[in-house]
């Protein structure tokens, strides 16, 4: 089924993205696995390359010996550091509707249905379809990469970021027709062996179903039966007996000239950042990125029943607008007895990537007719981004910490936010292992729910080697495995001297 391929090729095209980094925002992002096993509380803490992206005012600090050193960065005199990261997110009910789609096999449908399978790859059909273009039904990823080197207040590095989303955008209630009238196969069916029960559908609801549409008592049932077993909501019984009732009309056209569409977009920018950072005193110090930016915005259209799926990769990869410009960040970093005190503000100037106008020729199902389709696809403004963190840090070997984005940042999802609040902590009892974890939330949305990190530091003397992860506490269910609604990984290779 090409929805399924569809996660896939998101997945696979995103690594495309960041790489070739070379009205839609992007969001925050996780920058490294110190700050991702910390939930991303680091604005305030951060002691490496990654303070480029996190906090640039850590750079008026290192190598600098000064009252209140609370996480020892006057020992830091020059390293360098490489670091990758990738995630997901699932909202809505796309993952259930793309669950139920994957076992269609439109032409059983369109063929004729004569028995239970048939049947119930119907009931599964009229499940998914009605509802899987409502708005914040979506899949987004998102993988970033970066490499710096720093030596005493000086930085420069160079980092890909890429975010793209997947979502069902026109759905086609036309192109509907079966070989057969519908009811008449549905009649045929005998019974599959029911409960005896009619909970799904309403009293009204199964009285059009006989009276209006024709359906024998013994379909009602199989029909209530398979909805139950597919864990089908009763609220979505409406919209199932009225795309029933398209189908039975046939509409203009057949399943096999359904020309639902699914859009494919996304962002890819490398950012190559020259980081600067001086201390007002013992206790303040500021500092700032001045960032080249190429970004380039992807996009693509594919027909859900089309005939012509392996190819939306390689449009993908050729449909972009690429437009060079520059960012600014602004950083923030106050230290006091036991305690951090940091502030980021990303991209002051709002730099903008210009989108693409994409034109996709597609081969429907049947394999002869063609569909020509035209998009100009939004810009991407990278909003303004500002985030608060304290950290206390009572020890050299204890760290907590707690951010806030002050913003509500824009995705590639279109209409939905993030503004996280995370919490997070490391403990490095004897500098050899050092223990990170953390939760995080989008106070902004609530369909994630929290989000657990975990991490591990590995010192090996001069250099330590990152590992986190990051999993959501709600579940989806994807061909009958329980999947985090949020996923994460990210490792990194450190120097320090």
């Amino acid at each position: 089924m090409l929805l399924r391929r569809l996660l896939v090729t998101v997945l696979l095209s995103i690594t495309l993205l960041a790489v070739c980094g070379s009205a839609f925002a992007l969001d925050t992002i996780f920058a490294g696995p110190r700050a991702l096993g910390m939930a991303g509380a680091n604005v305030a803490s951060v002691n490496d390359i990654t303070a480029q992206y996190y906090n640039p005012a850590a750079f008026a600090f290192f190598s600098s010996e000064t009252e209140h050193d609370n996480n020892n960065l006057a020992e830091k005199d020059w390293g360098f550091g490489v670091d990758a990261q990738g995630g997901e997110r699932i909202h809505g009910q796309l993952a259930d509707y793309i669950d139920l789609l994957a076992d269609v096999d439109l032409s059983t449908i369109e063929n004729g249905i004569n028995n239970e399978d048939g049947l119930d790859q119907l009931t599964k059909l009229l499940g998914a379809l009605p509802g899987i273009d409502d708005p914040g039904n979506d899949l987004t990823v998102d993988a970033n990469a970066g490499f710096g080197v720093r030596v005493g207040h000086f930085g420069i590095g160079a980092r890909g970021i890429g975010q793209a989303t997947v979502y069902v955008e026109n759905l086609d209630l036309n192109n509907l027709g079966t070989a057969s009238p519908i009811v008449g196969d549905i009649n045929s069916v005998v019974d599959i062996g029911t409960d005896g029960q009619q909970t799904f559908f309403d009293q009204a609801q199964q009285d059009y179903l006989e009276f209006t549409l024709g359906l024998s008592d013994t379909a009602i049932n199989n029909l209530d039966y398979l909805a139950r077993e597919n864990n089908l909501d009763p609220s979505q019984a409406d919209s199932m007996i009225t795309l029933l009732s398209l189908i039975q009309a046939g509409g203009s056209g057949s399943l096999d000239q359904n020309e639902t569409v699914a859009l494919i977009q996304g962002t890819g920018y490398m950012e190559v950042p020259f980081t600067y950072g001086a201390a007002l005193n013992d206790n303040w110090g500021f500092g700032f990125n001045l960032k080249y930016m190429r970004g380039r915005v992807y996009g693509t259209q594919v027909l859900v029943f089309g005939n012509d799926s392996e190819d939306f990769l390689d449009e993908l990869e050729d449909n972009f607008e690429e437009t060079d410009t520059y960012g600014i960040d602004f950083g923030i970093l106050g230290r006091f007895p036991l305690l951090n005190v940091g502030l980021i503000a990303r991209n002051l100037n709002r730099p903008t990537f210009k989108g693409p106008t994409v034109t996709n020729t597609i081969l429907l199902d049947d394999g002869v007719t063609t569909k020509t389709l035209t998009r100009t696809f939004d810009n991407v403004t990278l909003e303004r981004q500002v985030t608060v963190g304290l950290a206390l840090i009572p020890t050299e070997s204890l760290t907590l910490e707690s951010d806030i984005d002050l913003t509500r940042n824009e995705t590639v999802q279109a209409g939905y936010d993030t503004q996280n609040i995370s919490f997070g902590l490391e403990w490095n009892p004897l500098n050899i292992v050092a223990i990170r974890g953390g939760a995080y939330k989008n106070l902004a949305q609530s369909d994630i729910g929290w989000v657990y990190t975990a991490g591990l530091g590995f010192n090996l003397w001069a250099a330590r080697i990152d590992l986190a992860a990051a999993y959501g506490s709600e579940t989806v269910e994807i061909d009958g495995e329980d999947v985090p609604t949020e996923l994460r990984g990210s490792a990194q290779l450190v120097v320090d001297f």
